[in-house]
């Protein structure tokens, strides 16, 4: 499916979720089996620098309880070295319908192979009525100004349904 986008330029959009949740893909990024196993969709940049994958919740509190229990489950990995504060949004439904959202970025070290990699994390957790969704993005840092325009403009076209 192609529409046009904030800019103007036709760009993809890709169905997930069994169709329930659509995403505007920047220019460079695809599918990606990385980090399969509860992962419904996932997504990379062509030199695998930076990724974003969706993950669905049964249930599991409000979404700041979520938000702050995935930051738990980070901290027992990786080293958190900065974590912004969470702030609270919406992501677009349809027929103008607004669902409840609550976004926070953060920034670790992962240590692989005795060397020390920094990333940002991006997360977004949202509810539709009848499912809660995760989103979570990363990319290396420093982070160029571009890949987290990238980012953030996926978020922000996110389309999702009941």
């Amino acid at each position: 499916m192609t529409v046009h986008g904030r800019t103007g330029v036709a760009k993809e959009r890709l169905l997930i979720a069994d169709d329930k949740i659509s995403i505007e893909l920047a220019d460079g990024w695809k599918k990606t089996d990385l980090n399969q196993g509860d992962v419904m969709a996932g997504f990379a940049t062509q030199d695998n620098r930076s990724s974003m994958f969706f993950t669905e919740f049964q249930s599991g509190g409000s979404l700041s309880e979520i938000i702050d229990n995935t930051i738990i489950n980070f901290e027992a990995r990786f080293q958190i070295t900065s974590e912004e504060k969470a702030v609270t949004g919406q992501v677009g439904g349809p027929l103008d319908k607004k669902w409840s959202a609550v976004f926070k970025t953060f920034e670790v070290e992962m240590e692989q192979e005795a060397k020390v990699f920094p990333l940002k994390f991006y997360l977004l957790v949202f509810d539709t009525g009848t499912k809660l969704y995760l989103l979570q993005a990363s990319t290396t840092l420093p982070v160029r100004e571009a890949r987290e325009k990238q980012i953030l403009e996926m978020i922000r076209s996110l389309v999702a349904k009941p």
